[in-house]
């Protein structure tokens, strides 16, 4: 796991020794971490509040969330929804049902459930070739591009990889749509064909439909998936979702209070993580996949869709938390659970699954966007366990803590390996340039560009949407806090280049001064 993958917090853990103890807005000044009234969802008294207190109990140990929501379904009706703690800690605003949370990866599932509908009604195939929708695309040599078909893209089993468009789309957010296809041209690398998750196949799918079509993604999961499943607080557009009850996002599972943090701008919205929904949302969407495309008592969506959803298109050995995947779909993992098949796509912190054998599903979402997924996933397997009947609940429970616990344990550790390995690799002694000598618009072709700006007395660097201080490491070093999702700093090292001029070197990356 890389340390961006980490995620983590471990930007925010930086200030630990310093400002962790400060001014950032705590689940204890809002009054603790409580269930919250239900808000919007008729619903039975299915979990009994014995067990309600458990989840409670939980989440309260597991000190890692300031809120979390929770639907759980049965048969075609939701039977449980409720928020947890707060989706707001400066304005004490509780979590519900009705909160909107970002979805990051889960947004494939309604991709992959989208191109399948699409493929049904007629306007798309999904075995074409990507260069039958996308004609200007070029593939290295030695690929055939007619060989790459639209279902590739969508099962991440395509050909070829450009870490540039996965970067830039995600976060940076400065690649527009229309240069998808010369910056695939110019940077992909030749790979196997064997499932490699990422970004830029789902990405360039999408980008194919939305030219077969006439279209864009963001359209099509809205018209075929949020209008008609009924999900009217969906979005994929996030000015729409911020007008409402949006959860803010935080990171600080390892300190003692949360900090705030830049959740997503429109700008680094795509096709492979870019919707927002609420768990009330969600548990239509579950029923529906639940039901071959069924909600109350109407066919929603074709039954055949569902169908290619959730089909085994390729076939896995993998592991997360305590899944064993073994097969996955358009926008679908096929997964053991001690026994029961567990249908699902997570997004970070975004736990969707459902066990069709059982006809039972489970959303979980939360607002801590660095360390979440350790609760999600965690209380979404509980969850399971409580209603499968399983005889060592507790033990289960305890156990997970545990590892939550361990977790954030090593959470701070990795971080402080991580400064240490950027300082034994700066250089020492004070610097040769001065702030204002580093000042500038620098370009990477594949990366794009950076710029370097005064601010007060020091600098900034703007990369896209990302921004944020430069402070001194050493030498002409500088680390570079963008303060994006718990990310760590990154190490930037300004130097006059062998060729290139004024350079600014970002790990062997190397965007050129204009």
């Amino acid at each position: 796991m890389t340390l961006r993958c980490l995620a983590a917090g471990l930007g925010a853990a930086i200030t630990v020794a310093t400002a962790a103890q400060a001014a950032h807005p705590s689940v204890e000044a809002c009054g603790g971490f409580a269930a919250n009234r239900n808000e919007g969802v008729q619903q039975l008294r299915f979990l009994s509040r014995k067990q309600e207190r458990t989840i409670e109990t939980f989440l309260t140990d597991a000190d890692a969330v300031p809120g979390l929501s929770i639907a759980i379904v049965k048969d075609d009706r939701i039977v449980y929804a409720r928020g947890f703690g707060y989706r707001d800690l400066a304005k004490c605003e509780d979590a519900t049902s009705q909160t909107r949370y970002y979805l990051k990866s889960t947004t494939k599932n309604f991709l992959g459930a989208a191109a399948a509908i699409l493929h049904e009604e007629g306007a798309i195939e999904l075995d074409a070739p990507i260069s039958e929708y996308l004609p200007g695309i070029c593939f290295p040599d030695g690929l055939n591009a007619k060989q790459a078909s639209i279902r590739a893209h969508l099962t991440h089993t395509n050909p070829t990889f450009d870490a540039g468009l996965n970067y830039r789309t995600a976060y940076s957010g400065n690649l527009v749509e229309e240069d998808y296809v010369s910056h695939l041209n110019k940077f992909s690398q030749v790979k196997d064909i064997r499932f490699r998750y990422s970004n830029v196949g789902p990405i360039m799918a999408a980008h194919a439909i939305g030219a077969k079509t006439g279209t864009n993604w963001r359209d099509f999961i809205r018209e075929k998936i949020f209008r008609p499943a009924g999900m009217t607080n969906s979005f994929t557009v996030m000015a729409k979702a911020e007008d409402g009850p949006m959860a803010q996002g935080y990171i600080g599972a390892q300190n003692a209070d949360f900090e705030p943090t830049h959740t997503k701008t429109d700008r680094q919205m795509h096709a492979a993580g870019g919707a927002v929904s609420t768990v009330a949302d969600m548990g239509r969407w579950l029923i529906l996949n639940l039901n071959s495309g069924r909600l109350d008592d109407i066919q929603m969506l074709p039954q055949r869709a569902i169908e290619q959803t959730h089909a085994r298109q390729v076939q896995l050995k993998a592991e997360f938390t305590e899944y064993k995947r073994f097969a996955y779909g358009l926008g679908l993992y096929s997964a053991d659970y001690e026994g029961d098949l567990l249908m699902h796509h997570f997004g970070g912190e975004t736990h969707m699954s459902f066990m069709p054998d059982h006809n039972i599903g489970v959303v979980v979402l939360t607002n801590e966007l660095a360390f979440g997924g350790r609760v999600t996933h965690a209380l979404a397997s509980s969850i399971y366990d409580m209603l499968l009947q399983k005889p060592d609940l507790d033990e289960r429970m305890e156990r997970r803590l545990e590892a939550i616990a361990a977790a954030k344990t090593n959470w701070v550790e990795r971080l402080e390996q991580y400064m240490g390995q950027l300082r034994e690799r700066a250089p020492s002694g004070d610097p040769t340039l001065t702030l204002a000598d580093l000042v500038g618009d620098y370009i990477d072709p594949r990366l794009g560009q950076m710029t370097v700006a005064e601010e007060g007395d020091g600098v900034k660097v703007v990369f896209g949407e990302m921004s944020g201080p430069l402070s001194h490491l050493g030498g002409d070093a500088y680390l570079a806090d963008f303060g994006m999702w718990g990310d760590p700093p990154e190490m930037f090292v300004f130097r006059t280049g062998d060729k290139d001029g004024f350079i600014l070197d970002w790990g062997g990356r190397i965007f050129v001064r204009q």
